[in-house]
């Protein structure tokens, strides 16, 4: 990966970008500044797709994995056999190149793309999203319980605003393992949540079957999979921000919409990257756990990498 030779020049900077918090793109291209280093530690080596909203996020809006048409040819990039040169993401140079252009969201897959453990999710993720977006307290609700139920098996995770209505649980690994061990866990912890708690959790894919219950999305768990990178403004009109939150925060009662650009820059100056910081799991117990469940659960198939 190379980088570019100069750093990208701002345009349309008066263009207003999330029209219900008065912020144009100027605003925004200023967070992707500050938080830049924070961001970019959550999408380097890593597989990555954009949401762009080139006028702002009341516009159009369209995904991207891809290195686009009129990129510079030192723009870094990822080449795989058989398939147009992928979006890199390796420094904050890179990151305001794409800001630039209107993206607003920064996905990112679960495992590195380089390296001797290339293809290994380096967390379990639990990806909790409401039936009814006005329903966050049951979605608070889970992730407590599901936490409980973690530590019962010896393991630890940090809750993560979505930037949206949902949350997402963390599970940080001191190694990367395979999808075949890490997802059939992610699996069976998902569906012992809904047959636990069978009012508040499901793991029924068909939103109108679901009722007012929290889906816990395991299928998010794979290898072709993305989740919004921790510190990503999301495409919506009040610019809010995925946030590591700590178990305290959630447990008072903390509120997504409290997590906006201007509130994340400062509280990232204050306290640091949660997530980076957070305790690893040891990889080992883990394993243990997936080689306990039964033979039917251990059969996940995995589409490879």
């Amino acid at each position: 990966m190379k980088r570019h030779e100069s750093p990208p020049t701002l345009t349309h900077g008066d263009k207003i970008y999330f029209p219900a918090a008065g912020l144009c793109k100027r605003d925004y291209m200023t967070y992707l500044a500050q938080i830049g280093e924070h961001l970019v530690r959550h999408l380097r080596h890593r597989p990555v797709t954009l949401v762009r909203c080139p006028d702002g996020v009341a516009g159009r809006r369209f995904y991207q994995r891809h290195l686009p048409p009129h990129a510079p040819p030192s723009l870094p990039r990822r080449e795989v056999q058989g398939e147009r040169p992928l979006i890199a993401i390796p420094d904050v140079e890179t990151l305001l190149y794409y800001g630039n252009l209107g993206a607003i969201e920064f996905h990112a897959g679960l495992h590195l793309v380089q390296g001797p453990q290339a293809g290994c999710p380096t967390a379990l993720t639990f990806d909790l999203d409401p039936s009814d977006p006005r329903e966050f307290e049951r979605v608070r609700e889970l992730a407590l319980r599901l936490r409980e139920v973690l530590r019962g098996l010896g393991l630890d995770g940090v809750a993560k605003t979505t930037g949206a209505s949902g949350l997402q649980v963390l599970v940080p690994l001191e190694e990367p393992l395979p999808y075949a061990v890490t997802r059939p866990v992610v699996n069976f912890v998902a569906a012992y949540c809904a047959s636990r708690w069978p009012d508040l959790a499901t793991i029924e894919r068909r939103v109108r079957h679901r009722g007012r219950r929290v889906y816990v999305d395991a299928p998010q768990h794979g290898p072709t999979r993305t989740l919004i990178a921790a510190y990503s403004v999301r495409a919506v009109e009040k610019a809010l921000v995925s946030a590591p939150i700590t178990w305290a925060e959630l447990e008072s009662g903390v509120s997504p919409d409290a997590f906006d650009l201007h509130v994340v820059a400062d509280r990232l100056a204050r306290k640091g990257d949660g997530l980076e910081l957070a305790p690893r799991n040891p990889a080992s117990r883990v394993q243990a756990i997936h080689d306990a469940l039964p033979p039917a659960w251990r059969q996940t198939r995995v589409r490879s990498v």
